[in-house]
């Protein structure tokens, strides 16, 4: 080689290597939108046939249909409006979820409450809440001021959120803060 040809090969830049060959992915399922869900959502239960849900489908189905009778039969119309809501929002995050575990591979952990947390409050709910009703079968309890005084149950949760979010970062200012030498 002459010293042109030396000049003009150390001028342009190194070839990169080439990639190994990328194997086909086998029978990668299709891509679910988010958007049809929720619109298909509309309708309990069929955003969730549409991502291929079925027996999730099918309880949100019911689900709705339950309350609406409970809605005809009693006063407890709010439930046929939470049914509804929260099968739309299942169904547009479920698509998510697919499509996410489409595009990593990887299905995500299940959530979980962490050990011995979350039973115990649960629990006592259920049994005060079962021993009001009994109660209530046998002598009969006037619960007219629940109709009025619902919302404080809203804004008690939210005070409970708000305290548990701020004791959260008190913890974590503490355990960021240098402990003093003695």
């Amino acid at each position: 080689m002459s010293a042109n040809e030396q000049q003009m090969q150390a001028q342009l830049p190194p070839v990169p290597p080439t990639p190994p060959p990328v194997a086909a992915p086998a029978a990668v399922a299709p891509r679910r939108s988010p958007g049809v869900a929720a619109i298909l959502a509309c309708f309990p239960g069929l955003g969730h046939l549409y991502l291929g849900l079925y027996q999730r489908g099918v309880a949100f189905f019911l689900a709705f249909a339950v309350s609406i009778y409970f809605a005809d039969h009693g006063d407890v119309g709010i439930l046929i409006a939470f049914v509804w809501f929260f099968n739309v929002i299942d169904a547009y995050r479920q698509a998510n979820l697919i499509n996410q575990c489409c595009a990593t591979g990887v299905m995500p952990e299940p959530l979980q409450l962490p050990k011995g947390r979350g039973s115990l409050g649960f629990g006592v709910f259920l049994t005060l809440l079962g021993v009001l009703l009994l109660y209530n079968q046998f002598y009969p309890l006037d619960l007219t001021f629940l109709v009025d005084w619902w919302p404080m149950l809203l804004v008690l949760a939210g005070v409970y959120m708000l305290a548990k979010h701020f004791v959260e970062q008190k913890k974590q200012r503490d355990a960021e803060l240098p402990s003093e030498p003695v």
